[in-house]
């Protein structure tokens, strides 16, 4: 995580946690409705932020 900047971080980390929430409501088959039915956009969410935070690098010279 030192190769990002703030910005790409917290990208990384919203994105891990979108990511983690959407698989937990994708295996707990108990989940209410509404939660079930945010799990594949959350988890889409969650890897399109993942991949966004690769675009947030810093700079070379530190």
């Amino acid at each position: 995580m030192k190769k990002h900047n703030k910005m790409g971080r917290v990208l990384f980390f919203i994105g891990t946690f979108l990511s983690a929430f959407g698989i937990a409501f994708e295996i707990i088959k108990d989940a209410p409705e509404p939660f079930s039915a945010f799990s594949m956009p959350l988890i889409i969410i969650g890897v399109i932020l993942l991949i966004a935070s690769n675009f947030y690098k810093g700079s070379k010279d530190k």
